[in-house]
């Protein structure tokens, strides 16, 4: 009878031993399948800048250009927009030897109060073909007739898609 017991109680013991790493093994696997899941979203990211200067464009005695910001081109002559929304950072200086200042508006509204000789636009354009216009306004310190040679800089990245 005692050796029934210990034997019922050795075959007990191995079957929980046995069930215990099947559970781990099964949890593992589970969890391995769980890791393969994941996925993520890829998509070329079109943002282009242009400039359009023209010595006609006067306003109210202050030189001005335009600075347009694209997220769609044409290649091979199939218009293709951004697959992705994308922030952006403009930034309009002046070149070597050049003292404009720069004060801008863009079609919301948006601008800076007064002429900078550096202006940073921090902005976002979505994935629906658009165009972004800023208009941007060029003085000097002095009255004088003055060239100002500026540079025009676009850092674009995928919008934080969270």
């Amino acid at each position: 009878m005692k050796e029934k017991r210990r034997l019922l109680l050795y075959a007990g013991l191995l079957v929980i031993i046995i069930c215990a790493c099947v559970l781990q093994y099964s949890y593992s696997m589970y969890q391995s399948k769980m890791d393969v899941t994941i996925t993520t979203t890829t998509g070329d990211i079109i943002c282009d800048v242009s400039v359009d200067t023209n010595e006609n464009y006067i306003e109210n005695n202050k030189a001005f250009f335009y600075v347009i910001i694209r997220n769609y081109k044409t290649i091979n002559k199939v218009e293709q927009v951004s697959a992705v929304d994308v922030d952006y950072t403009l930034t309009i200086t002046n070149k070597e030897n050049s003292a404009g200042l720069f004060q801008y508006i863009d079609e919301d509204g948006n601008s800076n109060e007064k002429g900078e000789s550096s202006v940073t636009i921090n902005s976002s354009i979505s994935r629906n073909r658009k165009t972004k216009r800023y208009k941007v306004y060029v003085t000097t310190d002095t009255n004088l007739k003055t060239d100002v040679n500026f540079k025009v800089n676009l850092d674009a990245h995928q919008k934080d898609m969270r």
